[in-house]
């Protein structure tokens, strides 16, 4: 199905979205990325706490470990737009980390963080629908993420 079939389809689900993405990320630039201090601490992490995402988001948490796209705008299904900061970062001593988050609030869930917009918010994998939400830290709910910089 191509991209934009899904997308008139509705929200679509992370794996189209990451092959799709896969072309594209060429032309996304990362912006302060930190080293991982452990070259495997995403798969560990992942590993330690039973998580299964799609292997290219596991690349990407890798790869642009705690960085930020030169695009930020993301949309939800209700047409909210958002501004993503950051992917959250695997490195237990950097400012924005995992380590914050989850398990957390989200341990009975089917939602793992990935990243956060600029309110605070977080940006979450949903592992039972595999497709990306924004979960509003104030309120607890959930939108389904249409629209995603990377």
């Amino acid at each position: 199905m191509k991209r934009q079939d899904t997308q008139a389809a509705g929200a679509f689900g992370a794996e189209d979205r990451i092959v799709d993405r896969r072309k594209e990320e060429m032309a996304v630039n990362w912006k302060y990325v930190k080293h991982l201090d452990d070259p495997n601490a995403v798969r560990e992490y992942l590993k330690q706490h039973h998580i299964v995402l799609p292997e290219g988001l596991v690349e990407i948490l890798e790869r642009y470990n705690g960085g930020r796209p030169d695009s930020t705008d993301t949309v939800t299904e209700q047409g909210r737009h958002y501004l993503f900061k950051a992917l959250l970062s695997y490195n237990k001593t950097d400012r924005e980390t995992i380590f914050m988050v989850y398990p957390g609030e989200f341990k009975n869930t089917s939602l793992y963080p990935v990243g956060t917009d600029a309110a605070g918010n977080i940006v979450c994998f949903d592992t039972r629908s595999q497709k990306y939400v924004l979960y509003n830290h104030e309120t607890q709910n959930t939108e389904i993420m249409m629209k995603m910089p990377f």
